[in-house]
């Protein structure tokens, strides 16, 4: 049978062509695709209103945006966060890195659940484990300190030394 009498009989265009259109038509998704893309953007739809209404920052990025959506007082005051480590044979307390190369956990991590920190400082114990995991070679930490700098703000401009304030003090076991 000749290739004229076959696409005839199939109904089928010559392969050239197929190729071409089928290279440069865009294909439809199918009911699949379709469907468990709407299901994509329904569940995290559904859990960034979850955030919004529980006011957490737990589902982050699809948590609660509150912390880009309030303006700064230009004359108000900046409050920091801080760490800190009292070492054997050194008389002052040493700052310590909030971060997870440091002490394991990011700063933001510990700056949302402060109450709760400060209200259990022995959960500052396993900042201490964790910076003695990640720091075999440094002396273990007698003490930590959850602390905080208040910096006063004048028009936008930092006014003076800032305050440092201890938030929460753990000995270390």
């Amino acid at each position: 049978m000749d290739e004229k009498k076959r696409r005839l009989l199939t109904k089928r265009k010559p392969p050239s062509e197929s190729a071409a259109e089928s290279a440069t038509k865009p294909r439809p998704m199918t009911t699949w695709s379709i469907v468990w893309r709407l299901a994509a953007t329904a569940i995290a739809l559904i859990v960034l209103t979850c955030g919004q209404f529980l006011n957490t920052n737990d589902f982050f990025p699809l948590g609660s945006l509150t912390q880009y959506a309030t303006a700064k007082d230009l004359n108000g005051t900046v409050n920091s966060t801080c760490i800190e480590a009292q070492f054997p044979g050194e008389d002052e307390p040493r700052r310590l890195g909030f971060n997870t190369a440091t002490v394991g956990i990011e700063r933001g991590d510990i700056e949302s659940q402060l109450d709760r920190v400060i209200s259990h400082p022995e959960l500052l114990q396993t900042l201490a484990d964790s910076f003695e995991r990640l720091h075999p070679d440094e002396p273990k930490p007698e003490a930590m300190i959850l602390c905080r700098t208040v910096t006063q703000l004048d028009n936008g401009r930092s006014v003076g030394e800032p305050e440092h304030k201890i938030l929460a003090t753990w000995e270390v076991q």
